[in-house]
């Protein structure tokens, strides 16, 4: 690991060696993030409140501080050599900083395991090969103590660090992952972490070393728009989405400084069409979904920062790495959790230099096609703040951990199913100083995860396009979750509803005084399995009636048997009914497309079909334009099915042949 620059030094030095082990980390109490040096040559940010003391001085400055022995517990009196203070600054899987104090904490290293055995035995060789920056700082302190009122151990004409990429990392040192992600990557298994709250994500950005941020808020396509957050503008203070009005500013200043851009990235849009076509077509649609979530002044802005992305496809995902190299200072991953971000992380992370576009001049603090910054007096987008000496924060407010080493090929984010994988932020650098990409900790999302069975949280995700049958919801009748989780009940009487659920739970069909039975766990129906634990049947509450208002007679109206000249004389406008629909989304696991049928009379008599959602604690629910999913499947099936009852067509060029 590289020295740390001279200003830092200078900050760390009066602190002293570090001696109590990283406490536990929670939230949402004051976070403090606070440096101190070890006696290897190990520099380590740890996590404490501010009521709870950092370490304890000794009396006599000459005296080094020793580290407190391990517990009994992961006593290593079978090989002393093994020394936990080498373990990595933080888990490259999840953030967490390193510790092996809590077995049930974020970060916790078993020092028994034999990747940690091997990875603490090969850094300390490599830094006893390097020597040890506390013996450094000692050599030198009677002489700078002499010669200046300099702080002991710095030298005022000699730089103590290099730039962190002019030291190459250590890449033959495979660094493990703690615990917790073993489990998780092994076994699908992992203690749950407190969840940081808006505010949190608000104090960090505040504490970015670049100029230049970018924010992008990572929205998940299964229940979007759900997943969103209105505010995030104002909340982050972030720049202002630019209105319709063409002279609207591009940039915006307050605070003292350039406020961060805002772009919103929908990811796992495979899971909305098996084609890239395909979902570009839908782009009108999420845009008109996402200004009625935005509220009233969604219908005011351009949302010309919308991107539809598929990490797993690769769709539009080279178009947002570009961008990052491009604009560089400090990229932030945004999100709730369990929406994507760590999966988008790895694809769109720029891996390697990249070349300027034609559009750019050379000379405009842009890089060049080495990838390295031409000789400007143009500022770079991603340069860091110039930090004045009087107003440096104190390290005791410190909340955004060290960045990783610069490497091509970093380790990133381990991706899993199990919502709060990320424990804290992880920082990612790329090029030459040309900025850094941060995955931040997901905020809560509500969801029914609290409310399932262990063994049957990880069906909840929807983790491929599913191809739903349509069901048929009779009069009396209801659609039922997940053996009694959710249940959806007609209220209009007389009306036939047609439902696709698009979740990855079983669905089933049955009488609303069954389904109301199933949902109070007194009836079990055989291949249906009940996801709900024991005790929700008390919490089951209504989540609200929603309307079926949204006419898509064009879509579903259609007579798929009629010919092309009596499609033309049966004009839409003329039909005697009229199909509406809806979409009711279940947060966090997908939705469920109802389609019912009504008579013009009806409507204009002012019947309105109407449906009753049942979810633990009423919550989880809520509905959106439809987005008629269903029929890009019956397409499909009319496709096929018109290929294989066609006979093939003769070449003309072999009939002109046979003929003669």
């Amino acid at each position: 690991m590289s020295l740390p620059s001279r200003s830092a030094l200078r900050r760390l030095i009066k602190f002293g060696y570090l001696t109590a082990p990283p406490p536990r980390l929670s939230y949402p109490a004051p976070s403090k993030w606070r440096p101190a040096i070890c006696r290897n040559n190990h520099i380590e940010y740890i996590f404490r409140t501010p009521r709870r003391p950092l370490h304890t001085a000794t009396d006599n400055p000459q005296e080094t501080p020793q580290r407190p022995e391990a517990p009994e517990s992961i006593s290593l009196k079978s090989d002393p050599n093994l020394d936990p203070t080498t373990l990595p600054l933080s888990c490259p899987g999840c953030g967490a900083f390193s510790q092996w104090i809590s077995p049930d904490e974020a970060g916790f290293y078993t020092i028994s395991r034999k990747a940690v055995k091997e990875y603490i035995r090969e850094a300390s060789s490599k830094l006893g090969e390097e020597g040890s920056i506390a013996g450094d700082i000692q050599a030198e302190d009677s002489k700078s103590s002499v010669e200046n009122d300099t702080p002991a151990g710095i030298q005022p004409d000699e730089e103590l660090a290099t730039d962190p990429e002019d030291t190459p990392p250590p890449d033959e040192i495979k660094v493990p992952f703690c615990d917790r992600c073993h489990n998780l990557l092994n076994h699908g298994v992992a203690s749950p972490i407190p969840y940081p709250p808006i505010q949190y994500i608000e104090d960090i950005l505040a504490e970015s070393p670049y100029k230049h941020n970018h924010v992008y808020h990572i929205v998940d396509a299964a229940d979007f728009p759900m997943s969103l957050i209105p505010n995030i503008s104002r909340i982050l203070d972030l720049a202002k989405m630019r209105t319709q009005n063409r002279r609207a500013k591009h940039v915006h200043y307050g605070g003292g400084g350039r406020k961060p851009a805002l772009s919103f990235i929908i990811t796992r849009s495979d899971l909305l069409g098996s084609q890239k076509e395909f979902v570009d077509h839908l782009m009108n649609y999420i845009l008109n979904v996402m200004r009625e979530a935005l509220g009233p002044k969604g219908d005011k802005v351009r949302l010309g920062n919308v991107h539809m992305v598929s990490a797993h496809r690769g769709w539009w995902t080279k178009e947002i790495k570009d961008k990052i190299w491009e604009e560089g200072g400090g990229v932030w991953m945004v999100g709730k959790t369990n929406v994507g971000k760590s999966s988008l992380l790895q694809v769109v992370f720029p891996k390697s230099p990249r070349a300027i576009p034609p559009s750019l001049p050379r000379g405009t603090g842009k890089f060049d096609l080495k990838g390295k910054p031409e000789e400007t007096d143009q500022p770079i987008p991603g340069e860091l703040k110039e930090i004045d000496p009087s107003e440096e924060p104190d390290e005791a407010d410190i909340l955004l951990p060290p960045p990783q080493q610069v490497r091509q090929y970093p380790v990133f984010p381990i991706i899993s199913s199990r919502p709060g994988t990320t424990a804290s932020p992880i920082r990612l650098p790329f090029g030459r100083k040309r900025g850094e990409v941060i995955d931040l900790p997901g905020l809560a999302r509500a969801g029914l995860d609290d409310f399932v069975k262990d063994d049957h949280k990880p069906s909840l995700i929807m983790k491929k396009r599913l191809k739903p049958e349509r069901m048929t919801i009779k009069p009396k009748q209801s659609l039922i979750l997940g053996g009694g989780l959710v249940r959806i009940t007609p209220l209009t009487e007389d009306l036939i509803v047609l439902a696709a659920p698009f979740v990855p739970i079983q669905p089933h069909i049955t009488s609303t005084e069954k389904a109301i039975a199933m949902q109070a766990q007194e009836r079990e129906v055989p291949n249906v399995p009940n996801l709900a634990k024991e005790d929700v049947a008390q919490s089951i509450k209504s989540a609200g009636v929603f309307e079926i208002t949204n006419d898509v007679t064009k879509t579903y109206g259609k007579p798929s048997t009629a010919s092309p000249d009596q499609k033309k004389k049966k004009a839409l406008e003329k039909l005697p009914f009229r199909v509406l629909s809806t979409d009711i989304l279940i947060e966090g696991c997908g939705w469920v497309e109802l389609v019912v049928q009504v008579r013009v009379k009806d409507l204009e008599a002012g019947v309105v079909p109407k449906v009753e959602v049942f979810t633990p604690q009423g919550k989880f629910a809520g509905s959106r334009l439809p987005m008629c999913a269903y029929s890009f499947l019956l397409e499909k099936q009319q496709r096929a099915a018109r290929h294989m009852g066609k006979r093939p067509v003769r070449s003309v060029r072999r009939s002109k042949g046979r003929g003669s």
